[in-house]
Parts: structure tokens; C-alpha cells; sequence
């Protein structure tokens, strides 16, 4: 459709807005903002919703939808049932926005406490930019997912731009997909030609993958990139941006977006050049030369010493004698004890003299959650390969254990698939299924406890796929990389895996005897992970061909030590780590808050020993995490359930269904004729899935139903964008003696300029630092409309038992004065959240520009762009205070309650 401002039009799924007129046009028709005769103000709908129609230019325009008061003075209150579950639905809505802490726990994996940290902390940044570093296996690509997804539950990600090796880029679109229930769009030459070219492709996939390779080899398609006004950039495996070509064309892209998330394993200590191009691309003012940043982290170094020794137990007046000879203008170091406590000085170190306020790196010693690898070597004569790991994987599987086998001949992989079958047994082959659909179908077979016990797969199966209800990987064969090693072994050693990886090698005499040890010796790779040393390890096949052609064992034994060496400097400078980057990365004080703020929007008390020590904090907080996920989940797929019965779907939970799972048939039984966002089926069309965490994880192939799902947005949606459970006339005993009115009011940010898609609309920042959730209040009916304190909480809490009460129509003055009574209660209560967004976003800014200013003198930066980006900072903190000043409400429903 092509659609027009001025053009009439009307929303099917919403038959009480009325006609509506299309005052503009963005996105290219994706948004358009329709001014409804049933609605107040400006409604931003989807040019591309099948529900939105247009009318003859002569459909007169009538407000066809009273408001509540004037519903409720006509004696048309709906049911009690309606509001109740309108009521579920904003309280829910609530908490899945608050602090977006409702989309971090939404995503398709167990999510863990340094993940939500992490991820809470960057979404909680004036500018989402950041080098994510964590550790090999601790979910760097996780998340990235969980900011993209907080992003998204606040309007702040409508076009997205993932950009990795092309290896990786159909790992990341089913990542994206079957953990985040988002649908990107993977750009190939093929592809963009078939949206019509460069510019049309990237305008007609707001969410897209591109290629490392293609953005080299067609650098108009980085240009065009870099000229849109991208809200969230991803680069994973980012230390490929060391080559110049690479960096060319990726470096603009990111510059011009909003947000940047650059994810490497290497430590910075293995790679500071790696990390001067990093850094500056997402620091507001990055050092100005290599030089300069070398200084700086020897500068750093210093600070990270000293936080050191305070970890180890250090004596703190000592530390804070060095401190002050480091910073002398620092007030916090030249205090006394009491007043300068350990705890205080390490957070102050971490904040204030860290190596990038842009940086975070979690480590695997830090999180703790894994298991051991345990090598089981073979030695077997030449020849002998083929039937002892025919051998092999029928003794493990018949004890009762899954086995994975990795091997990058799939001829010899299906010869090894007949072996297994001569023992009675089936083997599985990854790589014979021709699609993805065909993938996770094998995938799940395996993860059968009941399915075959053996999966073969060629390297494609190393990339992407998590196999941690396994914990035997037996290795057809050894690669030459060990980084494509380290890949195999990954998809059993990661979070999740609750038994040692059991590392199965059977080595012919030769090169593969020489290959094995070194693996085995040199690098240490059956032992712990080489993930973030690819600046040591990359070359490696390389140096292998080359030593081949010597044959020399002299030239041999020399290699195997200088390589011994330089892995062990690797490590060395792995293992030790920075105490500052450890402390800020992974802030549990930053995590007890959200969960806190979480706990108090549900009403119900924080969880004791979230704000303990470490020791005790942490294990409360990963309980915590669990509760509140336990609880969304169960929530949303009540609501979801109750819209989908009332909407004539068929919704089944226990007939032809496993426990856990909820299947959704849209048919002929359908009460209304489309659902926001999606294209009605001719046919009935069936969502087979689960709201359950643990079922969605365990079994790739359902439906997650969770935030992001186009049913479960659709279903939500229903409700929330229409008209029904907006009025009721309800029984409660304990109501003030002549009844009272419960209102609720909603927050709503200014509109007119949200018509612009994406990150750059103030509103949309401002709700980073708002509470938007519903505003309710109870005013008593008789003279003088008293304000019944903690009345309107008590009826939400009590929304399951409510009652309809038979009463007529209430007197509209009555209901008039009630209504502004409530109002100026809810306006108090709006205002002091009006003052607490702006406090903290005022303490944000301070915080910010007193970082900025320290680490750009560090840097070497000049006056003249220290001073542009705190006129920046300045400009951000202004705009979205007034952002703030400008939010309103709306009367969302109004409620007569009776004793």
C-alpha cells in the first residue's frame, strides 16, 4: 500500500479509534502517525499492518469512542473480567519496560548475573558503546542480544546493523532468532539484488546482517550503511577490524551510529593496538595516537596494582600513600579511616582511573559455573582410526551417554555412521540435512533423551549450536587451527554444562601424533580455553605448512618452545587480568538495584542478601533472577492464554500437548478479523511453543513465546491499544462508605516528534530515566473526593476476586469531580517522578563529564574536542530534561468501586 498523508483510514483490530487521518509519513510507509476520531492525539501504527485499511475520502470522521467517565455516567461499564485483565496487562507491561530488565530476562538461554550486569549496565549508559571483552564461553553474543533487546522494548532499535566473518553470519541470524525472537535479514549479493540493490535493501531491512567479506569487497554497501541513521551497530569477533581494509569501511558505519557494541575475546594486554581501534570508536573522546594510549595504559597499570594489593588484603593506608603520590588532586585518597574504607577507594579506582569507562570484560575465574576438560588420548597404530572411533562411539553410547563427533571429511564421517551402525545403532549427520528447519530437527532428535544417542558433523555444527547436555566430544580428526579446535570443544564446555568435558582423541603415529602434542603440551587446549589469544595462535597453520618443508627435528623442537613461550606470555597476561575492569564489569550493587526496583513494581519485598558481600550477594541474586523470570513467564502466558480465548482462538495447554507447551490455532473461530502486526491465515495456521524458559532452551524447535514474539506482541497488544477493560463498576467490602473511583492514569511521552524512527527522539531517552508505569489512585465519592491512601494498590492486588457490582449509571458531575480529585493526586505523584528521573539523570551527567574529562586529559586530547564532547554531554542532558518536563498522562481506565 502506498500511503499518502491526508488518506482515511481505519484499523480493523481497533474498530473504537474510528476513522483516522494519516498526518505523516515515515520510514518510507513503514510508521505512520494517524490522528484517530477515538483516540486522543497522535497514534504511531505500522504501515505494514494487514489490520490498517483504507476508507473512501468520504467516510465522515466521528468520535465514535467515549472516554471512560462519560462511559461510565451512561451506565455502560464493561465487565469485571475486562478490567481485570486490562489491569494485568499495564502491570505487565510495566515491569517487562521498567528498567528493561523484563526484555533481559526474555531471552531464549539461562541467563546469568554477569550477562544481566553487563547488559543492564550498558543500557543504563547515555551512549550504548561499548567494547564488550568477556572471556571465551561466557556469552558475549548473549549479551549483545539482551542490550538489542532492551533497546527494542524502548523504541531505541529500529534499524540495526550486525557485521561478522562470513562464517559466523548464519550463527548469528538463527542466535537472533530462536533466542530473541528477532527476525533479521542476512544481506547477500544475492539477496540485496533481489530487493532491488544497495539502498533498497538496507531501507527495506531495518534489522540486518552483513558480512565482514562483503562489506570489503563492496565498499558502496559500507557507504550507504554509514549514511543511515542506524541506532545499534554489532561487530563480533572485532579484532579483525587490526586490518586496514576492514577498518576502513566498518569505522564510518560505526561512527554514525548510536549505538556500538565491538566484541573480542583478546585481553587488552595481549593486544593494545587492538584496543586503541576499539576504544576509539566508542569512547567520546579516545586517545589521539597509539603513543598516547600506550601511556595510558601503563598509567592504569599503576592504579591497577594498588587495587591489587587491597584485593589480596593489602595495608589501605600504604595504598592510600601511593594513590596520592599517583593522583594528588584526588580528595577521596587524602581522607582518614574511618572515612576512607577499602570498599569505597576500589569502586572510586574502578569509576575513575579505569582504562575505559567503555570497556567490560568478564572472566571465567570471576563467574565461576564451569566444569573441567579431561582428555582421553588413544594412541592407535596407522590405519586403525576408522574402527577404533567406530569402537569408541558405540561403547560410550551404549553406556548411556550422548556423544558429539567433529571431523572435517564427510566422507569419512558417513563411513564412521555406517561403523556405528554395524554396533545397532544410529548415527546422526549434521551436515546431510539441507536446511535449517532439517538442522534443528536433527538437533532435537539428539537431544532426545530417547533419541539416538551419536551426532556426527562437519564444522558447520561448531558454529552457533550448544550442545551442553552432552559432555563427550570425541575428535574425528584434529584442524590445524586450534582456534577451530577451540570452536568444537565450545559447544559442550559453556554455561550450562553441569559434568568435565570428556575430550576424546585417537592420534595416528605421524603428523598427527606431532599436532597432538603440541596441542596437548605447547598450547594446553585440552586443559582451558584458547579464546582471546588469536593474536598468538591465528598464524599457526601457517607456521605449520612452513615447518613442514624442514623437517628438520632441531627446527621442530625449536618451534615447539618458542611457541611453549609465547602462548605462556598469553596466558600470563589472560590470567591475570584487571582487578578495575573485574570490579566494574561485573557490579553486583548495579544488579541488586534492578532487581530491587524489579521486586518493588511487583509489590513484593526485595529478596534478603541481594545487597550482601559477593559471597552471599550473588547466589541471592541469581534466585532472584530466577524468581522474576518464573514469574513473567507465568504472567505473560496467562494473559496470553486469556486474549487468546476471548478472541475466539483455539488455545490449547493439556489435550494433544507436552507439559510446559501451549499450542495457538488461528481459525474459523476467530471473533475478530486481524491481529496487530500479523497477516490473518487463510488457512487455520497453528503456534506450537512454550513460556517456559526451560522448555524454550531445552527444545529449539517450539515457539518462544516471550517478549519480541509476533503472537505474544499481538495478543498483548489487543489489549493494551484498545478499548476494552478501560471502565468497570465493581464490589469491594472494604470501599469508602458511599463508593469511591479508581482512575489510572498513563504517562506519555510527547509524540509529536516519534514519528522519526529510532535511538535520536528526546522522549524516547527520557523513558531511560522516567517511570512510565501506570499512575493509580482511589478518591472517595462523597463531598471533598478524599484520597483513600493505598486503596488503589489494594484493588490491583485483589484483581483476580473482584466482583461486578449491579449499580446504575453514576451522576456525571460526581464522576466529574472524582475524575479531577484523582488527577491532582496522580500529578503529585507524577511530579516527584518527574524529580527523581531528573536527579538521576543529572547524576549520570556529572558522573559522566567528570569521567569524560579525566580520561580525555589522560589520552592526550585536545582542549578544542574535550570541550565539543562535553558541549555534547550538555546538549543530551538538556534536551531530555525538557523531554522529561513534557510528559503528561492519560485517563486509561475509571473504575466505580461500592462496598
Amino acid at each position: 500500500m502506498a500511503w499518502k498523508t491526508g488518506m482515511k483510514v481505519v484499523h480493523r483490530a481497533q474498530r473504537a479509534w474510528g476513522v483516522g487521518v494519516i498526518v505523516q509519513i515515515a520510514d518510507e510507509g513503514r510508521r505512520l502517525a494517524v490522528r484517530f476520531a477515538g483516540r486522543e492525539g497522535i497514534t504511531v501504527v505500522s504501515g505494514r499492518d494487514p489490520a490498517l485499511t483504507e476508507v473512501p475520502k468520504d467516510t465522515p470522521i466521528e468520535q465514535v469512542a467515549a472516554g471512560p467517565i462519560e462511559t461510565l455516567a451512561a451506565g455502560q461499564a464493561a465487565p469485571a473480567t475486562a478490567f481485570a485483565l486490562r489491569t494485568r496487562v499495564l502491570r505487565l507491561e510495566a515491569l517487562r519496560r521498567a528498567d528493561s530488565l523484563g526484555a533481559l530476562l526474555s531471552s531464549r538461554v539461562h541467563v546469568l548475573p554477569h550477562q544481566v550486569g553487563a547488559a543492564g549496565r550498558i543500557l543504563s549508559d547515555r551512549m550504548p558503546r561499548f567494547v564488550l571483552a568477556d572471556e571465551v564461553g561466557l556469552g558475549k553474543t548473549v549479551e549483545a542480544g539482551l542490550v538489542f533487546a532492551g533497546l527494542r522494548q524502548l523504541g531505541l532499535a529500529e534499524r540495526v546493523l550486525v557485521a561478522v566473518p562470513e562464517h559466523l553470519a548464519f550463527q548469528w541470524l538463527a542466535e537472533l532468532f530462536h533466542k530473541f525472537n528477532a527476525l533479521f535479514t542476512l544481506l547477500t549479493p544475492e539477496r540485496i539484488e533481489s530487493l532491488g540493490g544497495i539502498e533498497a535493501a538496507l531501507a527495506r531491512s531495518p534489522h540486518a546482517i552483513v558480512s565482514f567479506e562483503l562489506l570489503r569487497e563492496v565498499p558502496e554497501l559500507a557507504e550507504a550503511a554509514a549514511d543511515l541513521p542506524l541506532d545499534l551497530v554489532v561487530v563480533d569477533e572485532a579484532h579483525h577490524l587490526a586490518d586496514d581494509a576492514l577498518h576502513a569501511v566498518v569505522a564510518p558505519i560505526c561512527r554514525a551510529s548510536f549505538g556500538v557494541l565491538l566484541l573480542t575475546a583478546t585481553p587488552v594486554r595481549l593486544d593494545p593496538r587492538e584496543y586503541f581501534r576499539l576504544l576509539s570508536l566508542v569512547e567520546p573522546v579516545p586517545s589521539t595516537s597509539i603513543d598516547d594510549f600506550l601511556v595510558r595504559l601503563e598509567q592504569h597499570e599503576a592504579y591497577a596494582q594498588v587495587a591489587r594489593e587491597l584485593l589480596q588484603g593489602g595495608d589501605l593506608a600504604a595504598a592510600a600513600a601511593r594513590l596520592r603520590e599517583l593522583a594528588p588532586d584526588d580528595p577521596v585518597f587524602s581522607r582518614a579511616p574511618p572515612a576512607l574504607d577499602r570498599n569505597a577507594v576500589l569502586a572510586h579506582l574502578s569509576d575513575r582511573y579505569g582504562l575505559s569507562s567503555r570497556l567490560i570484560r568478564n572472566r571465567r575465574v570471576k563467574v565461576g559455573a564451569f566444569t573441567s576438560r579431561v582428555l582421553r588420548r588413544t594412541d592407535v597404530a596407522a590405519g586403525g582410526k576408522p574402527r577404533a572411533l567406530a569402537e569408541l562411539c558405540a561403547r560410550l553410547a551404549k553406556g548411556g551417554d550422548k556423544v558429539l563427533v567433529f571431523g572435517h571429511d564427510l566422507d569419512a564421517l558417513r563411513a564412521l555412521q555406517a561403523g556405528v551402525a554395524e554396533a545397532g545403532l544410529e548415527a546422526l549427520l549434521y551436515d546431510d540435512a539441507p536446511s535449517l528447519e532439517a538442522r534443528d530437527r536433527i538437533v532435537a532428535r539428539f537431544r532426545d533423551p530417547e533419541g539416538p544417542m551419536v551426532l556426527l558433523s562437519g564444522e558447520s555444527g561448531g558454529e552457533g549450536r550448544n550442545f551442553q547436555f552432552a559432555h563427550h566430544l570425541v575428535c574425528a580428526d584434529l584442524p590445524e587451527s586450534p582456534l577451530v579446535l577451540e570452536q568444537r570443544i565450545g559447544r559442550l564446555d559453556r554455561l550450562g554444562q553441569t559434568q568435565p568435558v570428556e575430550i576424546h582423541v585417537p592420534v595416528e603415529p605421524g603428523e598427527e601424533t606431532f599436532l597432538a602434542d603440541l596441542y596437548q603440551k605447547e598450547i594446553g587446549i585440552f586443559d582451558e580455553p584458547v579464546g582471546g589469544l588469536d593474536a598468538v595462535l591465528a598464524s599457526l597453520p601457517d607456521e605449520l605448512d612452513a615447518l613442514r618443508r624442514k623437517r628438520t627435528e632441531r627446527t621442530r623442537e625449536a618451534f615447539r618452545q618458542d611457541l611453549a613461550a609465547r602462548v605462556a606470555a598469553a596466558r600470563k597476561a589472560q590470567h591475570e587480568g584487571d582487578p578495575l575492569l573485574d570490579i566494574r564489569s561485573a557490579s553486583l550493587p548495579e544488579l541488586a538495584r534492578l532487581v530491587r526496583g524489579a521486586f518493588e513494581r511487583m509489590g513484593e519485598d526485595p529478596p534478603e542478601g541481594i545487597d550482601g558481600a559477593g559471597e552471599v550477594a550473588l547466589p541471592a541474586i541469581e534466585e532472584a533472577l530466577v524468581t522474576l523470570s518464573r514469574w513473567l513467564e507465568e504472567e505473560l502466558e496467562e494473559v496470553a492464554t486469556d486474549v487468546g480465548h476471548r478472541i475466539g482462538m483455539e488455545v490449547d495447554t493439556d489435550q494433544n500437548v507436552h507439559p510446559f507447551e501451549v499450542a495457538f490455532t488461528i481459525g474459523a473461530g476467530m471473533r475478530i478479523e486481524a491481529l496487530p502486526g500479523m497477516e490473518m491465515p487463510e488457512e487455520p495456521e497453528t503456534f506450537l511453543g512454550s513460556f517456559w524458559r526451560e522448555t524454550a532452551v531445552a527444545r529449539d524447535e517450539l515457539n518462544w513465546f516471550a517478549t519480541g514474539h509476533k503472537l505474544v506482541e499481538a495478543l498483548v497488544g489487543l489489549v493494551r491499544d484498545g478499548d476494552a477493560g478501560r471502565t468497570a463498576s465493581l464490589k469491594r467490602e472494604w470501599a469508602p462508605r458511599r463508593g469511591g473511583m479508581y482512575a489510572r492514569f498513563e504517562p506519555r511521552l510527547a509524540t509529536a516528534a516519534d514519528v522519526a524512527p529510532g535511538a535520536r527522539v528526546a522522549s524516547r531517552q527520557a523513558s531511560r530515566y522516567l517511570d512510565l508505569s501506570p499512575i493509580a489512585v482511589l478518591v472517595d465519592l462523597d463531598v471533598g473526593n478524599r484520597h483513600v491512601p493505598g486503596g488503589a494498590q489494594r484493588l490491583e492486588d485483589e484483581i483476580d476476586e473482584v466482583q461486578d457490582a449491579k449499580i446504575g449509571p453514576a451522576p456525571a458531575n460526581v464522576l466529574a469531580a472524582a475524575r479531577a480529585a484523582a488527577e491532582r493526586e496522580a500529578q503529585q505523584i507524577l511530579a516527584r517522578r518527574k524529580e527523581e528521573a531528573l536527579a538521576i539523570l543529572l547524576a549520570h551527567a556529572d558522573a559522566e563529564e567528570e569521567r569524560l574529562v579525566e580520561a580525555a586529559f589522560q589520552g592526550g586530547a585536545p582542549k578544542e574536542r574535550i570541550e565539543g564532547a562535553l558541549g555534547v554531554l550538555r546538549q543530551h542532558r538538556e534536551v531530555v530534561a525538557k523531554a522529561i518536563d513534557r510528559v503528561r498522562m492519560d485517563l486509561d481506565a475509571a473504575t466505580v468501586v461500592v462496598p
